[in-house]
């Protein structure tokens, strides 16, 4: 199982997302409220396990990097283990850029409270709003 959640954690990565890159405010390319109801969108898509559709939110570097179903190998302990999704209890809007490319992206640390524990989401867009990572810890 360690090596699937460590595919989750870096095979589903654009080059540049919120890990490895210099982290700021948001670029004045994103709307704040957008990138956090997108985020939460796919948090709950996570909630109910619906992982395809987290795929599909992707932009084709995530897609063509993991399945429905290698995605469930690495999400479904967490959520079998930490029990019922509660409430997000914290929420912090982050910016990063590619100095290669000059791509911007957005995203958000989410703390999720469940009943037996807490989950952590790391989730960033690129500037057409499409998911580049989804990080589960």
């Amino acid at each position: 199982m360690g090596k699937k959640i460590k595919y989750l954690l870096i095979g589903i990565l654009a080059a540049a997302a919120l890990t490895g890159c210099a982290q700021s405010k948001l670029s004045d390319k994103f709307d704040e409220e957008t990138v956090k109801e997108e985020a939460m969108k796919s948090v709950e898509l996570f909630n109910e396990r619906d992982y395809q559709a987290i795929i599909d939110m992707g932009d084709d570097r995530l897609k063509e990097n993991i399945t429905a179903e290698q995605f469930a190998q690495a999400s479904d302990p967490y959520l079998d283990k930490r029990g019922e999704f509660e409430k997000i209890s914290k929420t912090v809007v982050l910016g990063t850029s590619d100095e290669e490319t000059g791509m911007d992206y957005g995203g958000v640390v989410m703390i999720g409270d469940y009943e037996d524990g807490k989950i952590q989401f790391t989730i960033a867009f690129d500037e057409d709003m499409k998911l580049v990572q989804f990080l589960i810890k």
